[in-house]
């Protein structure tokens, strides 16, 4: 019997169910265990009819599991449809400023160098080239009523057999075991073949009587030798299946921690994915898999500096900018304008706060934020309301990193502040040149530079990337960061024996950066303290 279960929710809402007392209804309808988070008819109802011609599907899916007169089933069914908004594949395709796509296949270059020579050539034909999302399919227009149940019924066996599962709420099972994908990689089934891969370790952990722990650090040893990370994948965004995956064998680091999260997933293991969108030391970002304790916490060692840390989940969180921003507000930069993920920052240790009143924010903008320098530019890190004074509060921040407070207008990162070098106890600096105090001969200073960037840890290969020295007869354009932009200082040329870089007047308690045409803005700022040369 195909029953329309968003008409059955309205009706239940307003009351007019009064003559329906069929036993599937009466299981449809009953709360959900104790511990679960709440789900209203509304959401379903909103999700139903976000399903478009998917509808049926969706509405089949909430009836088996109301017909299998399992409670924890219905009620898991219903927070997964209800949490499905906002969830699904995103296409990345490189595209020109006019937004038409060029075709460019990286993979099928070879190595990261080669395509990065392939792409400069397309940039030379076709002007200044990005990777844009093209095409976003939501699951709720096409994920299959049977696909949803195979993924709940694989969840709820490994969370109600696995010994290991004993101690774990239904609500941490909902988030962080029932969700059936890891990011927004193309949908797919992959229960059955990541279980079948974990057979032999699954008897090994019954018979040991292994803790969760301890099954999780199996398994993800088990996941990280099922795909192998490649830098060439850094030149392909889009997030790969679990069947791609298995015929690359590589992939980045989203790849990889998807992999590991469908292994945990799998057996039963409470763990999330935790992300830096923007390291403060160096470009680039990470995406890592976290083993949590009955409280849903949990952390690993960090390889680089970051002022932020987040972790992904399934379910909106109230945390997130995307849940506080009204829809008619100005859009918020990129991925923060997400509502799925949570700071999870104070998990990694001691941070800090910081207080500062900005620069007026332009008409009808509430929101600023603090970014970082990352491959050649200042990305949002965090971010703050704004209230009637003009003051930002930014709270659990990592310190020794570099930022700059800023709001984000018409698409573009719009500075409300010098930068900042947040410090610990609160102590932080603001580099916005020398007191007025200060005599006027120490209100600048002459340099000499030696390097571009010091030596830098790199999260994905586990390896140090080598300082990296000023070359000999290169011409280098030394800047300083004053009234919210770079201003040139002076150029100079590297000497022929490839010592330090001359320059003088250079001003005093403001950022630097030394950069050459050929570095592609990688170099990293730096200020100088006592003399010496401190990068950021």
């Amino acid at each position: 019997m195909h029953i329309h279960l968003r008409q059955t929710f309205k009706l239940c809402v307003i009351g007019m169910l009064a003559g329906c007392q069929s036993a599937w209804k009466t299981t449809l309808l009953m709360p959900p265990p104790p511990d679960a988070i709440a789900v209203s008819n509304d959401k379903l109802n909103a999700s139903l009819l976000k399903a478009g011609n998917n509808e049926w599907q969706i509405e089949r899916f909430l009836n088996d599991a109301a017909q299998s007169r399992d409670d924890e089933k219905l009620a898991a069914a219903r927070w997964l449809v209800a949490n499905m908004p906002g969830q699904g594949f995103a296409r990345y395709e490189l595209v020109d400023k006019d937004k038409k796509v060029i075709p460019f296949d990286p993979i099928a270059c070879g190595t990261l160098a080669q395509a990065q020579t392939v792409l400069e050539a397309l940039e030379k034909d076709h002007g200044e080239l990005d990777f844009k999302v093209t095409q976003f399919t939501e699951d709720l227009s096409v994920a299959q009523a049977d696909f949803l149940t195979a993924n709940l019924d694989q969840s709820l066996h490994a969370w109600r057999t696995n010994p290991w599962c004993k101690g774990m709420s239904f609500q941490t099972f909902c988030e962080r075991v029932l969700p059936y994908r890891g990011t927004n990689e193309p949908l797919g089934a992959w229960r059955e073949d990541v279980l079948s891969r974990l057979a032999p370790l699954r008897e090994h952990w019954i018979s040991e009587n292994s803790p969760s722990q301890s099954v999780g650090q199996s398994a993800m040893a088990a996941a990280t030798a099922w795909v192998a990370f490649k830098d060439i994948y850094y030149m392909h965004p889009q997030d790969q299946s679990w069947s791609e995956m298995c015929l690359s064998k590589a992939g980045r680091c989203e790849d990889i921690s998807n992999v590991t999260s469908f292994a945990l997933h799998a057996a039963g293991v409470a763990a999330a994915s935790d992300y830096v969108p923007a390291w403060a030391d160096r470009d680039n970002n990470h995406t890592w898999d976290v083993l949590l304790d009955g409280n849903g916490k949990g952390t690993t060692g960090l390889f680089n500096r970051t002022l932020k840390v987040y972790r992904k989940n399934f379910s909106p969180q109230p945390d997130a900018l995307g849940s506080t921003r009204a829809k008619n507000e100005p859009a918020a930069p990129g991925w923060l304008r997400g509502d799925t993920y949570s700071d999870v920052t104070d998990q990694y240790g001691a941070t800090v706060e910081l207080d500062r009143t900005l620069e007026t924010a332009p008409a009808g903008h509430r929101f600023a934020y603090l970014c970082v320098f990352n491959g050649g530019d200042w990305t949002p890190l965090a971010w703050s309301q704004v209230n009637t004074e003009g003051k930002a509060h930014f709270s659990k921040l990592r310190t020794n990193v570099l930022a700059l407070p800023a709001y984000f207008v018409d698409g573009k990162v719009k500075p409300a502040g010098p930068p900042v070098l947040v410090r610990e106890k609160n102590e932080h600096s603001w580099l916005d040149g020398a007191p007025e105090s200060e005599p006027a001969e120490k209100k600048e200073i002459e340099i000499e530079i030696a390097a571009v960037r010091p030596d830098t840890p790199d999260h994905d290969t586990q390896i140090t990337r080598p300082r990296l020295p000023v070359k000999a007869g290169a011409e280098y354009t030394l800047q300083s960061w004053c009234n919210g932009a770079w201003k040139e200082v002076g150029k100079a040329a590297a000497p022929a024996d490839g010592s330090a870089v001359a320059f003088a007047h250079v001003p005093a308690n403001q950022l630097l950066w030394l950069t050459t045409p050929d570095g592609k803005k990688l170099e990293r700022p730096f200020t100088v303290e006592n003399g010496k040369q401190v990068f950021w």
